[in-house]
């Protein structure tokens, strides 16, 4: 049995799922009627519908497996529904976006109060590099992740850092596809200056306003440039309004 084969049919489910073709209640075909439709054993299947069970999208139930609620669904739905299409659902991104700003927001306090002095270097020289001249675009981008890394690492909440990796890679890793359209400007000296001062004197409140000045312009141009590529492809998600 091949994993890869089992992956792209859970795949397939997963996406004509989000699509709506199939909705909360609904009953999946049954092991025999996919294993035709697909052309491989039950055994592929049913590891499937396990997949389809780990992302909380089914439940196997008496009679065959039913589509749970979206919102029931774990974090790596997320993921999912980002790669549907060639350019991410703006709203869908926004939510992401809001969430990891207030994730990061926390880290800010909690570092600041417990960070060690070399978690707390190892930001600012972090940050340092966003506003290098010499980086190329990519390592600026790279940097500013980089950034949102370290300040999770130093409050000490693993929790906290593990949703936040998270939603990191699902929003610019593997096929989420929303990181081709963050681009990092060039005219951040100022922002970066004024988040080394804050941090050397572990000062959250200015760290965070820094912060939320330095992301907010990029943010707008993320979801600018993903609205014109929705409106230019007429794409869809199944994230409801």
């Amino acid at each position: 049995m091949s994993e890869t084969r089992y992956d792209a049919i859970a795949d397939e489910l997963t996406e004509e799922i989000l699509r709506g073709r199939y909705r909360p209640g609904d009953r999946l075909p049954s092991e025999r009627d996919l294993a035709a439709r697909y052309g491989v054993n039950r055994g592929a299947v049913r590891e499937a519908i396990k997949k389809l069970e780990q992302l909380g999208l089914a439940s196997v139930q008496p009679g065959g497996a039913r589509v749970q609620p979206i919102d029931e669904a774990s974090l790596d739905v997320v993921g999912c529904l980002l790669a549907l299409d060639d350019a991410p659902d703006p709203r869908l991104v926004e939510q992401v976006m809001t969430v990891m700003r207030t994730l990061m927001q926390l880290a800010v306090r909690e570092a600041m109060a417990r960070g060690s002095d070399q978690e707390i270097t190892d930001i600012r020289n972090a940050i340092a590099a966003i506003g290098d001249p010499k980086s190329s675009p990519e390592q600026r981008v790279h940097a500013r992740l980089e950034v949102g890394r370290r300040f999770m690492k130093a409050s000490g909440n693993l929790v906290l850092a593990l949703i936040g990796r998270a939603l990191r890679m699902q929003m610019f890793g593997g096929a989420g596809r929303a990181g081709q359209y963050l681009h990092a400007d060039d005219d951040h000296a100022e922002f970066v200056a004024q988040m080394d001062r804050a941090l050397a004197s572990r000062d959250a409140d200015a760290v965070i306003a820094t912060f939320n000045q330095m992301v907010g312009h990029s943010e707008q141009q993320v979801l600018t440039a993903l609205r014109t590529a929705r409106a230019a492809s007429n794409g869809h998600t199944g994230i409801s309004p």
